[in-house]
């Protein structure tokens, strides 16, 4: 008996798209942007397309890789979430604000590639990205750092000196300004 429904493949279960959605370690950002990335199943068993929204818009940044300074992404000094938040709070704001007030008035939403990028870094801690604005004015490098990610305009003369971390892929928070 039919029941009139067609059975719809669910690609990200083939093999050749596991090999994708299981290990993107080895894809350079451009090829990145360019295929469907799944992450892997949640509590639920879900999955999120990673890069979906992404795939069909124009970058405005010229992308590269680089080794990341911080062996497999991990840093022995400031790779610990709350030591890296306290930091940053020292020095923007003084330790008299607390750690929970600092974090609600520095953070702010990642952008789509920001998103995009904090996924790329988590599947590839021993590379950075380094993007560079067609413009010349902004040069972000993004690495994963321990337990986040960094999303840094390092240099004075090309957006400042700001740094941002993340450990949700959706929001950022400000630790430095200089």
């Amino acid at each position: 008996m039919s029941t009139g429904r067609t059975a719809i493949p669910l690609f990200f279960n083939s093999p050749k798209v596991q090999e994708w959605t299981t290990d993107a370690a080895h894809l350079p950002f451009l090829d990145y942007l360019d295929r469907t990335i799944w992450s892997p199943p949640n509590e639920k068993g879900s999955r999120e397309c990673i890069n979906f929204q992404l795939m069909h818009q124009p970058c405005s940044y010229m992308i590269a890789q680089q080794a990341n300074e911080y062996r497999n992404g991990e840093d022995p000094h400031y790779g610990d979430w709350n030591r890296a938040l306290e930091a940053g709070r020292n020095y923007l704001v003084g330790r008299d604000v607390s750690l929970t007030e600092f974090a609600r008035t520095h953070r702010s939403s990642l952008n789509d590639w920001q998103r995009l990028a904090y996924q790329w870094c988590l599947a590839n801690p021993s590379q950075a990205l380094v993007l560079r604005a067609r413009n010349g004015r902004l040069i972000y490098e993004i690495k994963k750092r321990g337990d986040y990610v960094e999303i840094g305009l390092p240099h004075h003369d090309h957006g400042g000196e700001k740094h941002w971390i993340s450990r949700d892929g959706k929001t950022k928070i400000l630790i430095n300004v200089d």
